[in-house]
């Protein structure tokens, strides 16, 4: 199964002519996107630093996550929205590129794993100090979600 067709559509598509046409457009959404993906990563980072023992001595990781969840789930939705409008800008520029595909891919892994196997390793132990699992998955959450930037970065200046 290919996406083709749907990105063919999306690069004809006159409700994305706005993105496409407009000098304006195109800067504002990926303004919008950049500040979702701060927000995004902000929270990731907070919470996966507090796993590693940086920072949120005095707070327990659980509810550092518990409470930033909420603007997790937001920057994330304000992301994908933004981000297919931008992709929807530059349909078959993105189709082809190989760095939007790897950042594709990284970014359903980085989503998947972080409401599956993420949620599990936030809990701490008896002791109230996060297990040596709970540490290795704050590490790769951290290195999968900078590979995600960087692929990202990456379709710019290829």
């Amino acid at each position: 199964m290919t996406l083709l067709p749907l990105f063919q559509w999306a690069a004809h598509a006159p409700i994305f002519a706005v993105m496409r046409d407009s000098k304006w457009g195109f800067a504002i959404v990926e303004m919008v996107h950049l500040l979702a993906l701060t927000c995004l990563g902000g929270t990731v980072l907070l919470v996966d630093l507090g796993i590693l023992g940086v920072g949120f001595r005095r707070v327990s990781i659980p509810r550092v996550a518990r409470d930033l969840a909420p603007l997790f789930l937001g920057s994330l939705l304000l992301t994908a929205v933004s981000g297919a409008l931008l992709v929807a800008a530059e349909a078959m520029k993105c189709y082809y590129h190989p760095a939007f595909r790897v950042k594709m891919l990284l970014f359903v892994f980085a989503v998947t794993f972080h409401f599956t196997l993420h949620r599990r390793l936030i809990e701490v132990g008896t002791d109230g100090t996060p297990s040596l699992g709970s540490k290795l998955g704050a590490a790769g959450s951290l290195a999968l979600w900078c590979t995600v930037g960087l692929a990202g970065r990456t379709i710019g200046f290829l």
